[in-house]
């Protein structure tokens, strides 16, 4: 509050006069002594509670009071009174980046992941997390060494001026031009990502359309199908994932599919494919999948050559594709006889076997094949779970793991133990 003069100082200016003289005029404020008060009141940043031992990840101290806004000056009729601060408290430290996804829900992740990517120059070219590439992690969302380190540059900014991460993200979402002053351009050039050599796709590619139909791809076609995959490839690469087997093909099968569109147009009006699936889009690449995974459900190996001459079939005739995967359920049945009932009502293999595999996931501790259970139904019972448990006792990897050792130890501190030896 600024003093007016009247009060004591008054009441000694008038002594002995017998008077009390008259109030002096307030003294206004200069420009000069207004902007020398703003600064001290500045200056006057609380920093109570920050630590000097522990840095931020801006290098500030954690706990300090950092200016985020001023409330208006006033004017009183006469008197002035200097706005005052609000205050920020700065809270991230280096671990930060790596503490806060952690606890966050899968949905949440994604939504951090996507407002990340939406700043301008934050990521380096090609780095920044897509709406495609959030999505393709499903009820996974993984944060990326780049995702942290993103992140952790929105916290230091975030403590720099007093605000928390969500606020900063915000703030540079709606305000793109921060990213240019804060970021500048991007200078990193997009990362290099290994693709398959074209010739050898191509090469791959011939030498499979003349085991389907007795001659190669035209080249035209093949070039189109080669940059296909390469592009498919760098895609993946540069959004932080590997193209997989299936994706190609997927691509592949597209190819195929069309090849052998043009090769049946002359019979598909014909009676005997009345029920020609050949036209609907990604026909194939569904009768490939189904024809694979009956052959690996049932523990059948199976050659490329044999998949693809069956789908082209299947996607022609449901009788021919239901007839294939019958055929699958006969042989089956042949190499698992204890079984052969079962098989044949339509059950698979790999659902009879679940028993089996429970048992050998606790005991070996990894996934096993389905061929690694012929001998379960070779005659024409199956062999209990039990027995088959008691089995694999007698074989040399089983020694290797460990369950074997801590069965072991445990069957060695007991026999101590009964002997009254401490262990």
């Amino acid at each position: 509050m600024v003093q007016t003069g009247q009060g004591a100082g008054a009441a000694k200016a008038g002594a002995g006069t017998g008077k009390i003289p008259p109030a002096p005029k307030p003294k206004g404020k200069t420009a000069a002594e207004i902007a020398a008060a703003e600064k001290a009141a500045a200056e006057k940043v609380p920093q109570g509670g920050a630590s000097t031992e522990k840095k931020s990840i801006s290098g500030i101290p954690l706990g300090t009071q950092v200016v985020t806004s001023k409330k208006a000056n006033q004017y009183l009729g006469s008197r002035f009174t200097i706005g005052t601060p609000n205050f920020g408290t700065v809270q991230y430290t280096v671990e930060s980046p790596y503490i806060v996804p952690g606890t966050l829900s899968n949905s949440q992740k994604a939504d951090l992941l996507y407002q990340l990517g939406l700043i301008p120059n934050l990521y380096a070219k090609g780095d920044a997390p897509t709406a495609e590439f959030i999505q393709r992690q499903g009820l996974s969302v993984t944060f990326r060494p780049q995702d942290t380190a993103a992140l952790g540059k929105m916290m230091a900014i975030a403590d720099q001026q007093g605000f928390t991460y969500n606020d900063t993200l915000l703030r540079f979402i709606e305000n793109p031009a921060l990213s240019k002053q804060y970021f500048g351009k991007v200078t990193t050039s997009a990362k290099a990502v290994p693709t398959t050599n074209p010739d050898a796709l191509i090469a791959e590619m011939n030498s499979k359309y003349l085991d389907l139909f007795n001659a190669p791809e035209d080249k035209k076609a093949a070039s189109a199908y080669a940059a296909e995959v390469n592009k498919a490839e760098k895609e993946a690469g540069l959004k932080g994932y590997q193209f997989t087997a299936q994706e190609k093909e997927n691509i592949f099968a597209k190819y195929v599919q069309r090849a052998a569109e043009a090769r049946y147009a002359k019979v598909k009006l014909t009676p005997d494919t009345a029920d020609d699936i050949l036209l609907e889009e990604g026909a194939l690449g569904n009768v490939i999948r189904q024809l694979r995974d009956a052959h690996a459900d049932n523990g059948l190996p199976v050659s490329d050559r044999a998949i693809y001459t069956t789908a082209l079939k299947g996607i022609r005739s449901e009788q021919a594709l239901r007839s294939a995967l019958d055929n699958i359920s006969i042989q089956a049945s042949t190499q698992f006889p204890a079984f052969k009932e079962e098989i044949l009502k339509g059950v698979s293999v790999k659902t009879l076997l679940s028993p089996y595999v429970s048992s050998y996931e606790k005991l070996y501790g990894t996934a096993p094949k389905i061929t690694d259970f012929y001998s379960v139904a070779a005659g024409k019972t199956a062999i209990p779970v039990s027995e088959w448990e008691k089995s694999q006792w007698l074989n040399p990897k089983l020694k290797e793991t460990k369950f074997y050792r801590d069965t072991v130890n445990n069957d060695l501190r007991a026999m101590a133990e009964a002997f009254g030896v401490n262990v």
